[in-house]
């Protein structure tokens, strides 16, 4: 196991212990009663499993830092084991231990891989068919959203002589729609939880001794399966043993590729096998249709304020089509000012309305938004991160010197509150040009 698998391992004992405490703890309250014996022994083997994982975690990370510090004493190149370069081995502790922090794109944990180091040895050129070890690469900071190249405007080449530079992300990048709500991991194939359906709040001030009113909350149970994205591209073999152009292909088209139809399928996935169960499918707040005067930001704040009067709960989100955003953002006061602040001064990826984050996605059908408590209401887990292999066993690969890189994930759409997400319609869109 490596360390990502066994920080994965760590993490699901953790959460397993931490939800039987939970249980435990109000059922014993429900009942007015101490824990029993049982509750007890139970809470406390999840509990030592949980320490044993963490432990087991703890000793792996020791372990690559003691092999990188060794291989770090030697002169010339650095030994290469079972367990990938030692680059990899570093890579995979850094990003296990700081998976939101990680500066390694996902090109970038490619190449130094187990995956790679088959190619890098050229064991691909033993003259026949051919499939190099799975490589599973965690998602950046900040999600998918930042491509990297070799440009020395964003990166720099991964690969020079005695020489491993760190890879920094663009200055600026898209916020996508996973950015909006809570991203977690799982290790089944289904995520069960409760929705809820209705909220009926009668608290009210009551004279000592009175009944109290009885308030009341629904709830049904939900289960949605986790659904596999992929897709894969042709590569030639010279351009597979080109360490900077390989990286800037995997960043600039497997990952892009992958993060649109992740947001396709978040935003209108219709449920049915393979698809998701996006949020435009489930959102019940009533929704809002924009007509004249009223702008494209009039129609959106009033369903911020119909689902917080509603739901009780504060929408953190805008999801608009490019073309809507930018007619919303190019917005004029009828002398010609901007509204936002103008071209100098306002980020046409990273913006806000109404102080609310905008994700600004193609996936989302032109004239319409959704606005939602994504933090609160919805929540994405996946199953690992970003898996990605080569082979040449595909058609006539084989006797063309040709590579089909894959790339796949795994990935489920939980929504606790569908009465927190609500659509406007009838927006207009732009920029138009006189």
């Amino acid at each position: 196991m490596n360390i990502a698998q066994l920080e994965r391992e760590w993490k699901s004992k953790h959460d397993a212990a931490m939800a039987l405490l939970d249980k435990t703890r109000l059922l014993a309250e429900a009942e007015s009663r101490e824990f029993t014996p049982e509750e007890r022994a139970a809470m406390t083997a999840a509990g030592a499993e949980a320490k044993a994982a963490k432990d087991r975690h703890a000793q792996a990370v020791e372990d690559a830092a003691l092999f990188t510090n060794i291989a770090a004493l030697a002169p010339g190149p650095r030994p290469v084991g079972q367990g990938g370069t030692t680059a990899a081995l570093v890579a995979r502790g850094a990003s296990a231990l700081a998976p939101h922090v990680t500066r390694l794109s996902l090109g970038a944990q490619f190449t130094q891989s187990d995956a790679y180091e088959f190619i890098r040895q050229r064991q691909h050129r033993n003259g026949a068919m051919w499939r190099t070890p799975s490589a599973e690469l965690l998602i950046p900071a900040g999600m998918m959203a930042a491509t990297l190249t070799e440009d020395p405007a964003s990166g720099g080449a991964l690969v020079q002589p005695q020489y491993l530079p760190g890879i920094r992300p663009l200055p600026t990048r898209r916020l996508v729609v996973a950015d909006l709500m809570p991203n977690s991991t799982t290790d089944s194939n289904m995520v069960s939880y409760m929705e809820e359906l209705v909220f009926t709040n009668a608290a009210a001030a009551v004279l000592e001794g009175a009944a109290k009113p009885e308030s009341t909350l629904t709830f049904a149970a939900r289960t949605d399966p986790v659904r596999k994205l992929a897709h894969w591209l042709p590569v030639t073999e010279e351009m597979l043993e080109d360490v900077p152009q390989l990286q800037g292909y995997i960043n600039a088209r497997l990952t892009i590729g992958l993060q649109l139809e992740e947001e396709d399928q978040i935003l209108n996935g219709d449920g049915v096998a393979p698809n998701l169960y996006g949020i435009m499918r489930r959102a019940v707040a009533p929704p809002v249709a924009r007509a004249d005067p009223a702008t494209n930001a009039d129609a959106l704040a009033a369903q911020f304020f119909q689902i917080f009067a509603t739901s009780y709960l504060v929408p953190d989100g805008f999801v608009l089509n490019p073309m809507d955003w930018a007619a919303t953002l190019l917005s004029k006061s009828t002398t010609g000012e901007y509204l936002v602040g103008g071209p100098f001064t306002t980020n046409l990826l990273q913006s806000t309305l109404w102080g609310v984050p905008v994700a600004a996605t193609p996936e989302m059908v032109l004239g319409t938004a959704l606005v939602g408590a994504f933090q609160s209401g919805a929540q994405v887990f996946r199953h690992g991160g970003i898996r990605v292999e080569a082979s040449n066993s595909h058609q006539d690969f084989f006797v063309k010197n040709l590579v089909a890189i894959r790339a796949e994930e795994r990935l489920a759409l939980a929504v606790y509150r569908p009465s927190a997400f609500g659509t406007v319609t009838g927006l207009v869109s732009g920029p138009t040009v006189p």
